[in-house]
């Protein structure tokens, strides 16, 4: 009974109007996966973005 209420509150997303990526797309993304020439921590990039004057 629990989960039927949850799931209840769920907020679908509408798709509609939406193509997603195309093929020349996908490739750029696969180009530049991974192209980070030293490694990043996201954690700390944040905190920076969020606590700088």
């Amino acid at each position: 009974m629990e989960k039927t209420k949850m799931s209840s509150h769920i907020k679908t997303i509408d798709k509609t109007g939406k193509t997603g990526l195309t093929k020349e797309k996908k490739e750029i993304l696969k180009r530049h996966a991974g192209s980070a020439s030293v490694p990043i921590d996201l954690n700390t990039m944040r905190e920076w973005l969020k606590y700088r004057e």
